[in-house]
C-alpha cells in the first residue's frame, strides 16, 4: 500500500510540474498579456472572477492553458481562449501598446515589436519598440506641424469665403435696385415702342393693300386681254378648236393639241366664256400662256418628227435652241427696282438636268414604271409660272418716316430689354454662388469654381469643386460625366469630411455614375487618387487646408508611453 501511495504522488507530482512549465512567465512585473488598466482584475491572493462575472476560479486558473471563461479572460497570455475571441496584450514600451488575437501567440510569428507575443522559446524576437515608436513621433510631430499650418490657412480661407460672401450679398443688393429701374425703363420704352409701331403699321398695311388692288386690277386686264386675243372669233366664247389652235397648250409634246387637252384646259367645257375664264381657269392657263403685249412671245410649236425633251435627255448638257421670240434676258421692267420688296423671280427656261443634283433629289419622285417623258412635262408645267409681278413700289416719305420712328422706338426698346435681362442674369448668378455651402466659416471658398486633376494609368480625372467630377481616357477621347455637384455626405461628427456628386452619365444597363471625394487635411489642395470600388461609383481623395481642425493642445503636450 506504501508504494502505492509513493507511485500516485510521483505522478501527482510530474502533473503539477508540467502545469506550471506551461504557464507564461510574467512580463514587466505582471501576468503576461494582461493591460495595465486591467491589472486590478489579476490579483494572485485572491481567486480570479471571469470579467464577464460568469464564473469564479482560483487564481492558478489564469494562464494555465486552459479555457475557463467564456470570455477568455482567463487566458490573456496564451492561445488555449482563440476559439471565444481571446485577445493579448502587447505592452510596446517606448510605442503604441496593441490587442492581437490569442490565435498569435506563440506561432512562431513576431506581432509584438516587444517580442511578448513569442515566449515559448522556439523564435527570439527583438524588441524594435523605441525605434518604432521614434518613427511614430517623428511621423506624428511632422502630422502635427501640417495640421497646424493647415488649420492656419483654414483660417485665412474661412475670412477670405465670409468676406467675399459678403461682398456678393452687397453686389446683389446694388445689382437688385438697377433692376428695378431696369424695369421699369423697359417698360416705359416698351409702350413707347407699341405706340410708335400703330401708325407705322397702319400706313404700312395701308400701302400694301393699294399695292394689292392695283395688282388685282392689272391682273384682271391682263386676263381679259388674253382671253380677247384667244378668241379668235370674237363671239364671246373660247372653244375647243381655239385651244387647239395654240401650241402652248400642247401638253404631252406630241406635236398638237388633241381634244382631250383643250378640254382639260377649259375644265372639262367646250367653251368657256370670259367671267369663268378669268375667275378659273386664269391661274392654270397663265403658267403656260404669255400675255399679249409681254415682250415674251408666243412659243412656236417644236418642228415636226422632233422631241425636245428626247433630246435633251440624250445630251443634256447640250445648250437648247431659243424659241423664236423667246427673250433671253429679264425685260427692264420686271428688274428689281431700290427700295422694292424681295419679290421671288421664277425662270421659264425648261428643266435644267445638269442641276439634277442641286434638286435635293427630285428626281426620286418619278415612278420608275412610268412614261418618263409624261412626267417630265407634268412637272414642266406645274412649276412654269408667268413673268413675274412688279414688286410692292416703296414707300411714300411720310410712311418712311413712320417706319424710322419706329425702328428708333424698337432698338431703344430692345436695348433696354438686353440691359435688363443681363442684370437679372448677374442676379441670379450671384445668388447660386451665395447659396453653395462653403462650410461653417465660409472655409472652402477657395475651392469654388476651381478643377482638381489625378492621372492615373489609364484616365485622367478631373474634380471641379461644386460642380462636376469627369474622367477623360489618357490617349484621347471624350470627357465621361461622373456627377454633377448633390451635397456634403460625411457622417455627423464631420459632415464636411465628405463631398456627393450625382447623376452623371448612365451606365449600360446600370445606374448612373456617381462619386465621393473624401477630404483629409493637407497643406494644398491637390486631387491624390481616384478608384472605381464598385461598378459605376467612383471615390477620390482630396488633401485640403479646409479640411485641417484646430490641433488638440493635449495632442501637442503629452506624449504617451505605456510604461
Amino acid at each position: 500500500m506504501a508504494g502505492l501511495f509513493a507511485v500516485v504522488f510521483a505522478v501527482s507530482a510530474l502533473v503539477v510540474s508540467a502545469c506550471a512549465s506551461t504557464a507564461p512567465p510574467d512580463f514587466n512585473g505582471r501576468p503576461r498579456g494582461v493591460a495595465k488598466s486591467k491589472l486590478g482584475f489579476y490579483d494572485s491572493s485572491k481567486p480570479f472572477t471571469c470579467l464577464d462575472g460568469s464564473r469564479t476560479m482560483p487564481y492558478a486558473h489564469v494562464n494555465d492553458d486552459f479555457c475557463d471563461c467564456q470570455d477568455g479572460s482567463d487566458e490573456p497570455g496564451t492561445a488555449a481562449c482563440s476559439s471565444v475571441g481571446g485577445k493579448f496584450h502587447c505592452a510596446n514600451k517606448g510605442h503604441k501598446p496593441i490587442y492581437i488575437p490569442a490565435s498569435r501567440v506563440n506561432d512562431g510569428i513576431c506581432d509584438c515589436c516587444d517580442g511578448s507575443d513569442e515566449y515559448d522559446g522556439r523564435v527570439q524576437c527583438e524588441d524594435t519598440c523605441r525605434e518604432l515608436g521614434a518613427k511614430a513621433r517623428e511621423e506624428a510631430k511632422r502630422l502635427s506641424e501640417v495640421q497646424l499650418r493647415g488649420y492656419q490657412l483654414r483660417e485665412e480661407y474661412g475670412q477670405q469665403g465670409q468676406t467675399k460672401q459678403q461682398e456678393r450679398t452687397t453686389e446683389v443688393a446694388s445689382l437688385e435696385t438697377g433692376l428695378t429701374e431696369a424695369k421699369a425703363e423697359a417698360d416705359r420704352l416698351k409702350v413707347l415702342k407699341e405706340e410708335a409701331e400703330a401708325p407705322e403699321t397702319e400706313a404700312k398695311d395701308a400701302h400694301k393693300q393699294a399695292w394689292e388692288a392695283t395688282k388685282i386690277e392689272k391682273q384682271r386686264g391682263a386676263a381679259e386681254a388674253s382671253f380677247r386675243d384667244l378668241d379668235s372669233n370674237a363671239d364671246g366664247l373660247l372653244s375647243v378648236a381655239e385651244i387647239q389652235a395654240r401650241a402652248e397648250f400642247d401638253k404631252d409634246s406630241s406635236g398638237d393639241v388633241s381634244e382631250e387637252e383643250a378640254k382639260e384646259w377649259l375644265g372639262g367645257e367646250t367653251d368657256r366664256a370670259m367671267e369663268y375664264f378669268v375667275t378659273d381657269l386664269w391661274s392654270n392657263i397663265s403658267t403656260v400662256y404669255v400675255v399679249p403685249g409681254s415682250e415674251e412671245a408666243t412659243p412656236q410649236p417644236p418642228v415636226e418628227g422632233e422631241n425636245p425633251v428626247e433630246d435633251m435627255v440624250a445630251d443634256p448638257e447640250a445648250e437648247q435652241p431659243t424659241q423664236p421670240g423667246e427673250a433671253e434676258s429679264i425685260p427692264a421692267d420686271l428688274e428689281q427696282q431700290p427700295g422694292q420688296q424681295d419679290e421671288p423671280h421664277v425662270s421659264h427656261d425648261v428643266y435644267d438636268f445638269d442641276d439634277a443634283d442641286d434638286a435635293d433629289d427630285d428626281d426620286d419622285d418619278y415612278d420608275d414604271d412610268g412614261d418618263f417623258e409624261e412626267q417630265y412635262n407634268e412637272r414642266h408645267y406645274e412649276s412654269h409660272t408667268p413673268a413675274a409681278e412688279e414688286g410692292m413700289p416703296e414707300y411714300d416719305e411720310a410712311t418712311q418716316n413712320l417706319i424710322a420712328v419706329a425702328d428708333s422706338a424698337r432698338a431703344a426698346s430692345t436695348e433696354a430689354d438686353k440691359k435688363r435681362d443681363d442684370l437679372q442674369r448677374q442676379i441670379d448668378n450671384l445668388n447660386k454662388l451665395i447659396g453653395v455651402d462653403l462650410g461653417p466659416n465660409s472655409e472652402f471658398f477657395p475651392l469654388q469654381g476651381q478643377c482638381y486633376d489625378f492621372t492615373d494609368r489609364e484616365y485622367t480625372y478631373s474634380m471641379c469643386a461644386f460642380d462636376r467630377i469627369s474622367q477623360k481616357p489618357k490617349n484621347g477621347g471624350s470627357e465621361t460625366s461622373l456627377g454633377t455637384w448633390g451635397r456634403w455626405d460625411g457622417p455627423d461628427s464631420n459632415k464636411y469630411s465628405v463631398m456627393k456628386y450625382e447623376n452623371g452619365l448612365n451606365c449600360w444597363n446600370g445606374p448612373n455614375r456617381s462619386g465621393t471625394v473624401t477630404l483629409r487635411c493637407g497643406e494644398t489642395n491637390e486631387l491624390v487618387s481616384a478608384a472605381e470600388p464598385n461598378r459605376c461609383e467612383y471615390s477620390f481623395e482630396f488633401i485640403t487646408p479646409a479640411a485641417c481642425q484646430a490641433p488638440s493642445r493635449s495632442a501637442e503636450t503629452h506624449e504617451h508611453e505605456e510604461l
